[in-house]
């Protein structure tokens, strides 16, 4: 399971914790050692993990179907990344009130799961909202600084791929009740999906 985006390649990194729903564990990570059979998560465990899935969730659903960025000229593909990023900002806002608001889980070491989830999208939301300020300081009348401009927010953006998830993976991996209630979890099902490309932020030649 792997978070992608269309707008920005800092959310590529986000929630592949999430990897450890389903499969049991994260891209490139070291499967993990055979543990004894899980009980049966409660109700409440697995509703809760779902919750957690569709908050994250929600954050990948609103990076689809954002318009590609306009390449008509250099104002319009500015003014176009500057929304998309902004987008993407807000979408993470939301998503750490979302964690923020999850309430106590029910199964030991979820709790600490959450924490990682806050930690990683607040990096997230950060490199995003310095991402936009630098497309806005990029100057679409003069092509060459402009592209150098929009370069910059593209390295700014790819701080995302540095994001280090690898608590909240391992807490996922050690975790059988945590794997069990996100294997029952319907909200949990979307993060097996095949991933799509991220598209890059290249302003037209």
């Amino acid at each position: 399971m792997k978070f992608r985006t269309t707008s920005a390649a800092v959310l590529t990194a986000v929630p592949l914790v999430l990897a450890g729903c389903a499969q049991g564990s994260g891209p490139g990570a070291q499967p993990p050692e055979p543990k004894p059979q899980a009980a049966a998560p409660s109700p409440e465990g697995v509703a809760w993990v779902g919750k957690l899935c569709g908050v994250v969730g929600g954050f990948t659903a609103a990076q689809k179907n954002q318009p590609a960025p306009d390449k008509s000229n250099t104002s319009a593909f500015k003014q176009s990344v500057v929304n998309q990023i902004d987008h993407s900002a807000r979408a993470a806002d939301d998503t750490l009130r979302g964690l923020q608001e999850m309430g106590p889980g029910p199964i030991q070491g979820s709790d600490q799961l959450n924490d990682s989830f806050e930690q990683g999208f607040v990096q997230v939301r950060d490199i995003l909202r310095t991402a936009q300020d630098k497309a806005q300081q990029a100057d679409p009348s003069d092509k060459q600084r402009f592209q150098a401009g929009m370069t910059e927010v593209q390295h700014e953006l790819d701080k995302g791929k540095q994001l280090n998830m690898n608590g909240a993976i391992a807490q996922f991996n050690q975790n059988p009740q945590l794997n069990a209630a996100a294997q029952q979890a319907q909200e949990c099902k979307m993060f097996s999906q095949a991933p799509q490309q991220p598209q890059g932020q290249q302003p037209p030649q």
